[in-house]
């Protein structure tokens, strides 16, 4: 083996899809995105993450809202 490595997986997020409502804060602060694998193979969808740029701030300190 060289001294170059390549990624055999990666995992990334594609296709975020925002503006969704969001029933705890009652805003369009939602988002929906699709969690994808890229390998040599080829990308396959993983699975879906859902959220809220509101409800779901790490750097929030207040539970919840609304």
């Amino acid at each position: 083996m060289t001294g170059r490595q390549t990624e055999a997986l990666r995992l990334d997020v594609g296709n975020v899809r925002g503006d969704q409502w969001c029933g705890v804060c009652k805003a369009y602060t939602g988002f929906t995105a699709s969690l994808v694998a890229m390998g040599v193979e080829g990308v396959t969808v993983v699975g879906t993450v859902t959220g809220c740029i509101i409800c779901d701030d790490p750097d929030d300190p207040e539970a919840h809202r609304g």
